[in-house]
This record gives structure tokens, sequence and C-alpha cells, in this order.
């Protein structure tokens, strides 16, 4: 889960991207949005959408913001 916190942050750069990239991915996946690799989706696919309304996937999302951020994290 890092390391796919990793990419977005590398791809998106601001939380305000971030989360809206991962909010569109989560809701219409597709391997042309996907920051995973080739080889990843090859393996494992693409997912299925979500079933979380839009007040769920906003919590998860912040969630998992929180959780995997490292802003205010480094000293």
């Amino acid at each position: 889960m890092q390391q796919m916190f990793k990419r977005y942050l590398l791809m998106y750069s601001g939380e305000k991207n971030v989360k809206a990239s991962i909010k569109h991915y989560l809701t219409y996946p597709s391997k042309s949005i996907s920051v995973m690799s080739d080889l990843f989706i090859d393996t494992y696919g693409i997912k299925k959408p979500t079933y979380l309304n839009k007040e769920e996937l906003d919590e998860a999302i912040d969630i998992y913001w929180d959780t995997f951020k490292v802003f205010g994290k480094l000293k």
C-alpha cells in the first residue's frame, strides 16, 4: 500500500491531485490511468469499480492519505 501511495505522490504530487486521481481510478478503473506497472496489472488484473458511495469513498481516501502521507512526518 505504501509503494502504491508513493507512485501516486510521484505522479500527481499534491494532496488534492492524489485524492482526485485515486477516487477517479476506484470509480472507473482502467489500465490507462493506473499508476501500477504493466507487469503488476498483467499479473493481478484491474480491480472492479468500487461499491462505496461518494461519502464512504471520500472517507476511505482521507484515511489512506492520513495513513501514508509523508508530509509532517519527516524531521
